[in-house]
């Protein structure tokens, strides 16, 4: 289940099987709580764009400290659309942050080291958090619908499994909010790999335009990778329906920051 949290006059969701364990802090911020301005109001965490940057990292500071994280460890994705997994060490740490970001691709981070904060970020796609509740592993993917044809939240649980040890009954996956079926239509060609893929199921035509569920492939991907399904939690809140709380790419037509998901090992 996720949790709507209200700290600091910032707001941001929490995923409850993740806290019952005590092995991470986490959150998936709001657009609530932060400085900027305009339609980057006001928790904006995007870098690329003409808000301030020092507002930016006054957004990432208060989201961090919301979240009991030190802002200067954090590690920031360098997202791309594409199916890299990237593991995280201490040597990474401020990645993005503190100095620029070194990572060439990176829609995934991974790491079993405590301390490390991963940072994905969003205005439509799609965020997958994953946590080994057994042997501490985290891992953190942002998941368009590029990105979701490549299956990279099935291959940050193969790395888990295969890399770090971990069993597929121990992984929990949190599906974040993101642009539901009910409004991410997309074109024939798009619809047609997504039948091809994933199945029927998640495609749907309303009207004459098909609409793809993104989060349906998802948790596909995931329960064929061996995940068991009552490990998945999906959230089903539609960036685009509740684009006054989430940035939301295609409400605004591009005009808009990001939200991001931050997760860390205790």
């Amino acid at each position: 289940m996720f949790k709507l949290n209200r700290v600091n006059g910032a707001s941001f969701y929490t995923v409850s099987s993740f806290e019952e364990t005590g092995m991470v802090r986490h959150c998936i911020t709001t657009r609530e709580g932060g400085v900027s301005k305009g339609c980057y109001s006001s928790m904006n965490l995007r870098f690329n764009c003409d808000d301030r940057r020092e507002n930016v990292l006054r957004n990432f500071k208060k989201a961090a400290e919301n979240a009991g994280m030190d802002f200067n460890r954090l590690v920031l994705s360098h997202q791309t659309h594409d199916d890299v997994v990237r593991a995280v060490s201490e040597a990474d740490a401020g990645n993005g942050i503190l100095f620029e970001n070194r990572f060439k691709s990176a829609d995934g981070l991974i790491t079993a080291e405590r301390g490390l904060p991963l940072v994905t970020l969003y205005a439509d796609c799609t965020p997958v958090l994953f946590l080994d509740k057994k042997l501490g592993v985290i891992a953190s993917v942002h998941s368009g619908w590029k990105g979701t044809v490549k299956r990279i939240a099935a291959k940050a649980a193969h790395r888990m499994i295969f890399d770090y040890g971990s069993r597929h009954e121990d992984i929990l996956c949190a599906i974040g909010p993101s642009i539901q079926v009910c409004h991410f239509e997309v074109g024939d060609d798009v619809a047609e790999i997504f039948i091809n893929e994933f199945g029927e199921d998640t495609v749907m035509k309303i009207g004459d335009r098909y609409h793809v569920s993104m989060q349906k492939a998802i948790v596909k991907q995931l329960t064929e990778a061996g995940i068991p399904e009552k490990n998945i939690d999906d959230c089903g809140i539609c960036t685009y329906c509740n684009s006054e709380l989430l940035f939301s790419h295609r409400k605004t037509k591009g005009r808009r920051g990001n939200f991001g998901a931050f997760i860390e090992l205790i």
